[in-house]
C-alpha cells in the first residue's frame, strides 16, 4: 500500500544575528555556498551589506531544502526556475502540488508552504519610525499604497507606535498577497483593501485569521490569510489559498494554528550536497563577503 500524502505545511525562520554569532559559521557558510547551483549563487556577491547577501543564501536553502525534505528528490537534482515576473517555482521535480515561498526584513528570513501550490509569506521588523519621519509623515509619504479605509485605521490609532504596527501589518498583508498570486509588484496597491477585525488582539502570540481582502471592490475569498509575530520586533504573514487537499492540517482542522519556529544554519544543511565545487574550498568566497559592511540599525 502506498504511502499516505503528508501535510506539507510548515512556517520556519532562521536568524542572521544568531548564524553569524556561531563558532563554525565560516564551515557553514563555505558549504552552503557550495551547496547550491552557479546560477543561485551569483546573486549573492552583489550585496553590499552581509546581512543582506546571507538572508539571500539563507533564502535559497531554505527553498532547496524544503523542495528535498517534502518530495524526497535528491539534492543535486531538485531545480528552481522563475516565471515571467519573477516568482521562483519547483521545476524538478516537476508537477508538484506544493507551494513554498520565503522572505527576509529585519533579522529573519522567513518561510511559509502549503499543500497547495499558491502561498505567499512576508516578514516585517517593527521600526516605530522611519527615515526620521512621524508615523503619521510616514504614513502620508506612502498613502497611494493604500485604501482609504487602510489611511483611516492607521491614522486613527493612538500612538505612534501602533500606527507603524498597524503600517507594518497592511504592508505585510499585501506583500504576502502579491507572492501568492505571482504578481510580485502591483502598480495600484490602493486596489487592494484590507480589512482587519479590530475585536482581534493583534500582538505577540496571537494568530490572526478574520482578516479578508478586496481588489477594487469585490471580495477575494479564496484566500486566507494567517497573521502572526516572529518575535516582539518581527510580525508576518502568509497568504494561502482556501481550498486545500483532505491531508492538509487546516482542511481537517480549520482552527489548527502553525507558529513560525526557528530553524538554525546546520539543520539547514544538514542533507546539503555539494553541487558547485569553488576554487580553494569557498574560503576567497568567504573572506570577501566577511570584507562586505554590516548594516547599522
Amino acid at each position: 500500500m502506498a504511502d499516505q500524502p503528508k501535510c506539507k505545511c510548515n512556517r520556519w525562520v532562521i536568524s542572521l544575528q544568531a548564524a553569524f554569532e556561531r563558532d563554525d559559521f565560516e564551515k557553514l557558510f563555505r558549504k552552503a555556498v557550495q551547496s547550491i547551483t552557479e546560477e543561485e549563487f551569483q546573486r549573492i556577491p552583489e550585496f553590499r551589506h552581509r546581512e543582506d547577501a546571507l538572508a539571500c543564501l539563507f533564502g535559497r536553502l531554505l527553498l532547496r531544502h524544503s523542495a528535498q525534505k517534502f518530495s524526497g528528490e535528491p539534492w543535486e537534482t531538485i531545480k528552481f526556475e522563475r516565471t515571467e515576473r519573477g516568482k521562483p517555482f519547483l521545476a524538478v521535480p516537476a508537477d508538484t502540488k506544493f507551494g513554498l515561498n520565503v522572505s527576509h526584513q529585519g533579522d529573519y528570513v522567513a518561510f511559509a508552504s502549503s499543500c497547495s501550490s499558491k502561498v505567499g509569506v512576508d516578514v516585517m521588523r517593527l521600526d516605530t519610525e522611519r527615515n526620521n519621519k512621524s508615523a503619521d509623515e510616514y504614513i502620508n509619504s506612502m498613502a497611494k499604497s493604500a485604501s482609504p479605509e487602510e489611511l483611516r485605521m492607521m491614522r486613527s490609532q493612538p500612538t505612534e507606535a501602533m500606527k507603524m504596527t498597524m503600517f507594518y501589518r497592511y504592508w505585510c498583508l499585501k506583500e504576502a498577497i502579491l507572492k501568492a498570486t505571482g504578481v510580485g509588484i502591483m502598480k495600484d496597491l490602493n486596489s487592494l483593501d484590507f480589512r482587519v477585525n479590530l475585536q482581534d488582539r493583534y500582538r505577540p502570540g496571537a494568530f490572526v485569521t478574520t482578516t479578508t481582502v478586496l481588489e477594487d471592490g469585490r471580495l477575494q475569498d479564496q484566500w486566507i490569510f494567517e497573521e502572526t509575530f516572529v518575535d516582539g520586533k518581527h510580525s508576518a504573514a502568509v497568504c494561502k489559498e482556501k481550498k486545500l487537499p483532505r491531508e492538509c492540517v487546516f482542511r481537517q482542522d480549520p482552527e489548527a494554528k502553525i507558529f513560525f519556529s526557528k530553524i538554525t544554519f546546520d539543520v539547514l544543511l544538514e542533507n546539503a550536497e555539494i553541487i558547485n565545487p569553488m576554487p580553494n574550498n569557498a574560503i576567497d568566497v568567504f573572506e570577501d563577503f566577511m570584507k562586505k559592511p554590516r548594516k547599522t540599525f
